[in-house]
Formats: C-alpha cells, sequence, structure tokens
C-alpha cells in the first residue's frame, strides 16, 4: 500500500496528537482522515465553481437585473 512520510515540528506534533485524541482516532487515522477530506473539500470546491460559471449565464438571461 502506498505510503507518505511526512515531518513536523514538535509543536505541529503536539497538536496533531491532541486532536487526534479529542477525535478518538490513532494519530496516523486522524492524518490519514484530514488529508483526503481537505482534497475531497477541493474537489467539490472546484466542482461547485464550475457549476455555477455554467448555470450563472443562463440565469442572467432569464431574470431581468432587479429579480436576480
Amino acid at each position: 500500500m502506498p505510503a507518505l512520510n511526512v515531518e513536523f515540528t514538535e509543536a505541529e506534533m503536539t497538536r496533531l496528537r491532541e486532536r487526534a485524541t479529542l477525535a478518538g482516532r490513532s494519530l496516523k487515522q486522524h492524518a490519514h482522515d484530514v488529508i483526503v477530506e481537505e482534497a475531497d473539500r477541493i474537489a467539490f470546491v472546484e466542482g461547485a465553481v464550475a457549476e455555477a460559471a455554467r448555470v450563472l449565464p443562463g440565469v442572467g438571461a432569464r431574470f431581468p437585473a432587479g429579480q436576480r
């Protein structure tokens, strides 16, 4: 299985351990989940921006400026 080796400062590692503990997960699982969730969030936002760019010109054409 592919793996990733990431370096952190002691302060960063302490914060990550605290967050993992609060989430009830191991540090490894927490780091995995955060990285994957961020990648998914960015993909969602990029998709939403593309969909808005596709749809909004039609909205402007159907509704006068005062009704948008």
